[in-house]
């Protein structure tokens, strides 16, 4: 679980529901927003899902793909150890990336060749 340090203003920024530079500021956010909500709809989910689409902003790319993987599947994990929450929807929300994710990396086959 990553810590954003207090004193630099991130916090509080991230807290606001600024766009997340890093991965780990997007878990800070995740993780804060999730503790103190209470999740029971979609409109807390597409609160989550936001987060996510800021985070890769207009031009994803495998980096910003595989740290969104890593966070929810982190998060997910740290948020059912420390709050003793079951939050199977961050990896529902996962889910629904594989399509967009594998299509990201068709087009990358046609650009740059296969795994040889």
């Amino acid at each position: 679980m990553p810590y954003i340090k207090s004193e630099d203003g991130r916090r509080k920024a991230l807290q606001r529901g600024e766009p997340a530079l890093t991965a780990g500021e997007l878990n800070y956010q995740i993780f804060y927003y999730v503790k103190h909500n209470i999740i029971k709809n979609f409109k807390e989910i597409n609160t989550i899902r936001g987060f996510i689409q800021q985070f890769l902003g207009e031009k994803p790319n495998y980096q910003k793909y595989n740290d969104i993987t890593g966070v929810l599947i982190r998060c997910e994990k740290e948020i059912e150890r420390r709050l003793n929450q079951e939050v199977g929807y961050l990896w529902a929300i996962l889910q629904t990336y594989d399509d967009e994710i594998a299509k990201y990396e068709d087009t990358k086959i046609i650009e740059n060749g296969d795994v040889e």
